[in-house]
């Protein structure tokens, strides 16, 4: 039993029983090691400037532990109604092996840049208080969760001092007004009896479809930030909940203007997102929705749509004249249309025509469309599709890059044979330079002269001349085409 305060360079407990007495304090300058079989009961102030390894029982007891080394627990932890501090210069490890910590307390040197990495699910039972530094859930590629059960509370997070990776926040009996858990959401039942409402907060991992939401093509993405809500009952469907989100800037995940900020939903992982709120202003870095339906929540702005509705989107040449487009969707949320638009140098695009979209509908969809004819000349073509929705908020796909045939020049007439008063229509293919149409009767008189410009397409200045057949001559400085035309 130790009474009075004491001091220690290593301290190896091989099988002793140790107490510490309210009161007492026991600093160790370096690590301690409290092996199998042993035991060390803390009822004062227990400072460890090294590591701390339990392999046998360490009872907290109702005093203080403040750890600036790895704390990794083995074998059988009692927290007590203790408050643990762990507040290394260096980052530290924190490995509970199953345990639980009735208090702990994050206190590093320095604000986002000193961390305590979690090596295994922890929960905490009272209190977590951030008072300086990191706590990150993810060690050696593993994301563990670090969860706050009915009555335990966060504390003290802000701006390089916060829990990264999984936070879980349990709440029981959801019927009345709103609660806030603490990491980022208030929630207002409205009148639902939700029952135990667990909520994950996943931040500031970087990673797509664990901590942020991005649209199929990943061309943009939302804040690096996801709540993932479990109820025990979801919302009546006459009845919505008010949810409240709320993120730090350290999760802005290059974001910057939030003018125009809209909450975004999922059903689940790597299913389509879909729009949960109008846009608004958030640059307080705050959302709020209305929804039935509780399940994964993130945030963007109106720059950075996140529907994942587009499964599918090609482009291929068919032949030298032609693109097919086709492209796909597995749900759609307020979807006014799809515009095919086209581009010679990937940077400025032309609308080529706008196709209706179905609104909203969970079912899958299938859309195709016949680029043609194609600008005279081109090689080589780039399409997107621009999504409107209802509140006219756009949404891009990726570029598609489409390789053509280079088109020998040529000039052909459609049809050859046309009925009195009827026109026809020619194709060009060759260089786009201004180049004259004449129309020649049999004896080789000229009865119609148009100047044309090279484009691929046009009409043939035939309506209204009498029956017979027409000489067509197609004349630039480059080239020179003939074909025949029967007026019957």
């Amino acid at each position: 039993m130790l009474a009075l305060p004491a001091a220690a360079q290593d301290l190896t407990n091989a099988g002793a029983t140790i107490t510490v007495q309210a009161g007492a304090t026991l600093y160790v300058g370096s690590g301690l090691n409290n092996q199998a079989a042993s035991s060390l009961s803390n009822a004062g102030t227990l400072r460890v400037d090294g590591p701390l390894t339990n392999a046998g029982t360490l009872d907290l007891t109702t005093g203080m532990l403040e750890v600036r080394g790895d704390l990794t627990n083995t074998g059988t932890l009692i927290p007590g109604t203790s408050t643990v501090t762990v507040s290394g210069p260096a980052n530290q490890l924190l490995t509970p092996g199953g345990a639980t910590l009735h208090q702990l307390v994050v206190n590093k040197p320095t604000a986002g840049a000193n961390t305590v990495y979690l090596t295994g699910d922890l929960t905490v039972s009272q209190l977590l208080t951030m008072s300086n530094g990191l706590l990150n859930t993810r060690a050696s590629g593993t994301v563990y969760t670090l969860r706050l059960p009915d009555g335990a509370t966060l504390s003290g997070e802000a701006a390089g001092r916060y829990v990264v990776g999984a936070l879980e926040i349990t709440r029981n009996g959801l019927s009345g007004p709103a609660v806030n858990f603490g990491h980022g959401v208030t929630l207002n039942p409205q009148g639902n009896n939700l029952g135990t409402v667990t909520i994950t907060r996943t931040a500031g991992l970087q990673t797509a479809d664990v901590s942020y939401g991005r649209n199929v093509g990943n061309t943009t993405k939302g804040i690096d930030q996801l709540w993932t809500v479990n109820p025990t009952a979801q919302p009546a469907a006459d009845k919505p909940v008010l949810l409240l989100l709320s993120w730090l800037p350290d999760n802005d995940n290059g974001l910057s203007d939030f003018s125009q900020a809209r909450a975004w939903q999922q059903a689940a992982a790597a299913t389509p997102w879909v729009t949960s709120s109008a846009s608004a202003n958030a640059t307080s870095r705050s959302v709020s929705t209305t929804t039935t339906t509780l399940n994964r929540f993130t945030v963007s702005n109106a720059a950075n749509p996140l529907p994942v509705t587009l499964t599918d989107f090609t482009a291929r040449a068919e032949g030298a004249a032609a693109v097919r487009l086709n492209w796909a969707t597995a749900s759609e949320f307020n979807n006014v249309g799809f515009t095919v638009e086209r581009s010679l140098d990937a940077r400025d695009f032309q609308a080529v025509t706008t196709l209706p979209g179905a609104g909203t509908s969970t079912t899958p969809r299938t859309y195709t469309l016949l680029d043609a004819p194609l600008p005279a000349g081109a090689t080589l073509l780039y399409y997107r599709l621009r999504q409107t929705d209802l509140d006219g908020t756009l949404a891009y796909s990726p570029v598609r890059a489409v390789t053509l045939a280079a088109q020998a020049a040529g000039f052909v007439v459609y049809p050859t044979r046309v009925a009195a008063g009827q026109g026809a229509t020619y194709l060009y293919t060759g260089p786009a330079e201004p180049a004259t149409l004449h129309v020649l009767d049999l004896v080789g008189r000229v009865v119609r002269t148009v100047p044309v410009d090279g484009r691929p397409q046009g009409e043939v200045p035939v309506t209204g001349l009498p029956k017979g057949t027409y000489l067509l001559r197609y004349t630039s400085a480059s080239a020179h085409f003939s074909r025949h035309c029967v007026i019957d």
